[in-house]
């Protein structure tokens, strides 16, 4: 059976032969100390743009450091759209576009045709393989292993990069999440890669990419990484006095591992292992980062990757930095631990690139798919006017206002991603009767307004609405760029500054502000200059100056443009 990936590249081969491969020839002929042999473009996870400079203190000369000081650095770098989570923002880096455009509205959403929530990666026509093959019968990584690009709409940079040079190119992808390493990577990738924990602690991937994992792959499964990584641990890098910023190692607005009498340092993962998805636990620790540049480092070997005059792409997403947010918020000391581990993983990575590739011989962008809010219960503990909302009573409270106005029927399907989805049979009422008093677009309005009753919602819109607010609210302007018609839901929710739908411990994000959507952005290497600036530049903006430094087209969703001040 062929399948999508197929497809695709046989579009691909016969837009390359009609167009004579003219991107072939631009990439092919300028010199390595002009165009980069090797892009490689990092996302960390949930990296607030304040870490950054906070952190910075403590961070060594090779890593942050590095690229700050001989990079180009935006340091207004914006998402531009809400809802900001990690599909969406894997997806809008690497697409350049937002998610009204490359079809990543959410990690998950509900589609209202089949009643149904579907996950952005997921896919039921491919099974997963690992180093035993193809997962059959599902017995070995369940619903792990069923995952494509197939629900993205548009094409990445590494989709453009294979088509400019013939498919030449190579386009690698790897994360901790699934989503993290094949959203970056497109559809045209040679691979993807992401981490299954519950068993042995392997990377796998799925049916998409082929039918068996690569040489240079089984041979890193089988060293027994991830095994030796739980055995460490993890303490803290630096002495005590390092961390005095950040709030007491033991406190209540932290979550704890499963089996964990409090959340606070040395972590005995070995001890914890069982109770928290066997190696899984990884993916919370600097054990995670450490495992993802091994094996980002075993691809770049294993694939050649920067080895010729093609250029070639490996996408890397940091995702430990993720699971430690959600689980003790921005301001604990195990999140600053996390990033002076990690700074030090960079460094390592970028001189193995130096030693691989050829130092001036590699581009690389770094930046993140969200941030996140600052633990609402900390911040009640200091005063700040945040707090936690549940949609729970307020779909009650709608449903059962609209049933003693208008009669009881089905009103609502679904509430989720902070959109209200309004059912068939309630449109049905209003748009096909005519001796009812509201019509489809006066049903939303009515809807909006009772949810702007909430404690929790500073702004109700309804989606007919919507364009006109955008045009003059910068808030509704974003929650527009992250709405696809059709996909997104009927009336959309704005929380108020701060509030959170989560848990008591750790955080979350979502938001369309700025502590969700102001996130890092830098450019190194190869053909950038070193600078900084501070006008506003939007994560959609990434893919086309990344293009323009490799003289690629732009992905086809682009509705980004150049960092101009790089160029000048």
């Amino acid at each position: 059976m062929v399948r999508m990936k197929q497809i695709f590249i046989l579009v691909g081969i016969l837009i390359v032969a009609v167009s004579c491969s003219v991107e072939t020839k631009v990439v092919m002929e300028h010199g390595s100390d002009e165009m980069p042999r090797l892009i490689v473009g990092i996302t960390i996870d949930q990296m607030r743009a304040d870490y950054l400079h906070r952190f910075s203190p403590s961070f060594s000369d090779g890593g942050f450091a590095r690229l700050v000081d001989g990079g180009f650095t935006m340091y207004d770098h914006q998402y531009g759209y809400a809802p900001t989570y990690t599909g969406p923002g894997h997806a809008s880096i690497f697409t350049g576009t937002t998610p009204s455009v490359n079809g990543i509205v959410a990690n998950n959403w509900y589609v209202r045709e089949d009643g149904v929530t579907v996950y952005c990666a997921s896919d039921s026509t491919v099974l997963g393989v690992g180093v035993d093959g193809i997962d059959q019968d599902g017995t070995m990584y369940g619903s792990a292993g069923k995952m494509s690009p197939a629900r993205l709409v548009t094409s990445t940079i590494g989709d453009e990069l294979k088509l400019a040079t013939g498919l030449n190119a190579k386009v690698i992808g790897v994360s901790l999440k699934d989503r993290g390493a094949i959203l970056p990577a497109g559809h045209a990738a040679d691979g993807a890669y992401w981490f299954y924990g519950k068993d042995k602690g392997h990377f796998i991937t799925s049916t998409y990419y082929g039918d068996e994992l690569p040489v240079w792959a089984k041979s890193f499964n089988e060293k027994g990484e991830a095994e030796r990584l739980t055995s460490l641990g993890w303490d803290l890098l630096k002495t005590a006095d390092v961390y005095a910023s950040c709030t007491p190692d033991n406190n209540p607005y932290e979550g704890s591992f499963t089996g964990e009498i409090r959340p606070t340092f040395p972590y005995l993962l070995d001890a914890l292992k069982e109770e928290n998805g066997g190696y899984d636990v990884l993916k919370g620790t600097p054990g995670g980062n450490t495992i993802l540049v091994d094996f980002a480092l075993s691809a770049i070997e294993g694939e050649d990757l920067g080895k010729d005059d093609v250029c070639d792409m490996l996408t890397m997403s940091f995702s430990a930095t993720d699971y430690v947010g959600h689980r003790c918020g921005p301001h604990a000391i195990e999140t600053m631990d996390m990033y002076l581990r990690l700074d030090l993983e960079l460094e390592r990575f970028f001189d193995a690139l130096d030693d691989q590739v050829g130092e001036g011989k590699w581009t690389v962008f770094l930046t993140s798919d969200h941030g996140g809010a600052t633990v609402p219960s900390y911040g009640q503990s200091i005063g700040l006017p945040v707090d936690y909302w549940s949609h729970g009573d307020m779909q009650i409270r709608i449903e059962e206002n609209l049933d003693q106005r208008y009669g009881a029927r089905n009103w609502l399907d679904n509430v989720s991603n902070n959109s209200i989805f309004i059912s068939e049979e309630a449109y049905n009422w209003a748009d096909g009767n005519a001796n009812s008093p509201l019509d489809g677009a006066g049903l939303q309005r009515y809807i909006s307004k009772l949810a702007l009753e909430e404690a929790g919602i500073i702004q109700s819109i309804a989606e007919v609405d919507l364009a006109t607010k955008a045009a003059v609210d910068p808030i509704a302007e974003r929650i527009y760029a992250g709405h696809m018609p059709g996909v997104s839901g009927d009336v959309l929710l704005v929380m108020k500054p701060g509030w959170l739908t989560y848990g008591r411990t750790g955080t979350t994000h979502g938001s369309p502000f700025a502590y969700d959507t102001h996130v890092p952005c830098i450019f190194y290497g190869a053909g950038v200059r070193y600078g900084s600036t501070y006008a506003r530049t939007h994560i959609r903006d990434i893919a086309p100056t990344i293009c323009s430094i490799a003289g690629l087209p732009y992905p086809n969703g682009t509705t980004g443009k150049p960092v101009s001040e790089m160029f000048e």
